[in-house]
């Protein structure tokens, strides 16, 4: 004979899978959370610092704009302002990666003291070497062990658009201080308009086709910089 309790048969064993189901769930959310970070912890060290890196040059380069757009150099102004676009991509890219991560994509604003124009054209040129001769090398070696395949090969779109930078700049190397109204009145007379890759920044003065040379996104993914005012 059966004697009734007032609960259904297998109510119980179900509210109780039902609990340890979600008790279960929530200890590996919190698991994986915690674990996040050590689980690469110099790529997003090494990440946490480029990201920084990449703001900085960002907000740079648009003081570097409004400086030359103050100072007649509309060309100069222009480039400077297709390269904070750029290196706003490539910031944006670091940000979303370091929270999945579980790092912090929030840097501290760095003080920026723009010059005049010829003096932040030799401080973009020297930047933009820096950034690949030293930034990026040694970003890709300290996460080389780790081998997180989506740091790595941002980082090796941010790598190639520098290059583009420099490549655009270059011609200024060739020249001395001295001889700065020649070349600024050159770029002036030179300008073209300016696309980026909103993938991964690659920043060039056409629409390429059929990929971009960078990421190999399609070309609907350029954008073309807006000229300053």
């Amino acid at each position: 004979m059966r004697v009734k309790t007032g609960v259904k048969p297998g109510l119980g064993r179900r509210s109780f899978l039902r609990r340890a189901a979600t008790l279960l769930a929530g200890l590996l959310a919190e698991a994986t959370a915690l674990a996040a970070p050590e689980s690469y912890p110099q790529t997003v060290a090494a990440l946490t610092y480029a990201h920084q890196r990449e703001t900085d040059a960002q907000r740079r380069y648009v003081e570097f704009a409004g400086r030359a757009k103050q100072e007649g150099y509309g060309g100069i102004a222009y480039m400077f302002t297709a390269f904070a676009v750029s290196e706003g991509v490539h910031a944006r890219n670091f940000k979303a990666l370091l929270a999945q991560l579980g790092g912090q994509g929030n840097p501290a604003p760095t003080a920026i003291a723009p010059g005049n124009t010829k003096e932040n054209l030799i401080a973009a040129v020297n930047d933009e070497i820096d950034s690949i001769d030293n930034l990026y090398p040694r970003t890709l070696e300290r996460m080389q062990p780790e081998g997180h395949g989506e740091a790595s090969r941002l980082v090796k779109f941010a790598w190639e658009s520098e290059r583009q930078h420099r490549e655009l700049i270059q011609k200024i190397r060739r020249y001395s201080p001295m001889l700065f109204e020649r070349v600024a009145k050159e770029i002036d007379d030179k300008t073209v308009l300016y696309f980026v890759c909103q993938t991964c920044g690659s920043t060039l003065t056409k629409v390429p086709g059929p990929r971009c040379p960078v990421c190999a996104s399609a070309p609907e993914q350029y954008r073309q910089v807006p000229v300053p005012d």
